[in-house]
């Protein structure tokens, strides 16, 4: 018997952090307030033909939102409210490059 393992490969497609002022313990302009940072994260899971997009956000450890697609249409439409013009583009480009678009 013949068996065939197929290993995925893992593409980070897109990455980004930020921290965002979530409150201000007292007036403006006080030298101390409070943070979160935000994670955004797109994956692409390879395996052989198929390709998997994962889209993580993140609010510090805690996800937030964490969506497959197997559709590239349907992904580029969800990230066109999730991302900027140009983050898309690069991403565009990206999945190009690595040849996971299909005709």
């Amino acid at each position: 018997m013949n068996e065939v393992i197929m290993t995925v490969k893992t593409e980070i497609l897109f990455n980004n952090t930020w921290n965002v002022r979530i409150s201000d313990p007292g007036e403006e302009g006080a030298k101390s307030h409070f943070f979160e940072t935000i994670y955004v994260t797109l994956e692409a899971h390879i395996n052989g033909n198929e390709t998997n997009y994962t889209f993580t956000r993140k609010v510090e450890d805690q996800i937030k939102i964490k969506k497959d697609f197997t559709d590239l249409d349907e992904l580029f439409i969800y990230l066109s409210e999730q991302i900027s013009p140009v983050a898309l583009g690069h991403l565009g480009i990206k999945i190009g490059n690595l040849g996971l678009a299909k005709e």
